[in-house]
């Protein structure tokens, strides 16, 4: 029980030192839960920093990565070319983002592999 309390901790205290940054115009940074998602809600990272985040959390962590599937939180987007100007074999799906939240990194980190 108490390493997976001291895997909790971990994740907790490596995101709240390396991304829970202060956001722009804000007068303090967001307070950390567990439900704090990195890709969805007030403050969702682009796409970009979420790849390297989850980058070095996999490392970090020692977690299997296998099925996790980075689209289904940072859908991609449909950029500047709209749909009815593509072929269909490059039509973007309009698909909204999940939430990945700290809980969801603590609970993977505990079981070794991504669960969700």
């Amino acid at each position: 029980m108490e390493l997976k309390d001291d895997i909790a901790a971990s994740v907790m205290s490596w995101y709240e030192e390396n991304y829970n940054q202060k956001p722009l115009f804000a007068k303090k940074k967001p307070v950390l839960t567990l439900e704090t998602s990195l890709s969805t809600g007030d403050y969702p990272w682009a796409r970009e920093t979420g790849d390297e985040i989850m980058k070095e959390y996999f490392s970090r962590f020692n977690v299997d990565k296998l099925d996790f599937d980075f689209f289904k939180y940072w859908p991609p987007s449909k950029g500047l070319i709209p749909n009815f100007l593509r072929s269909k074999e490059l039509k973007v799906e309009n698909r909204r983002a999940e939430p990945l939240t700290i809980g969801m990194l603590i609970e993977s980190a505990k079981a070794g592999r991504w669960i969700y």
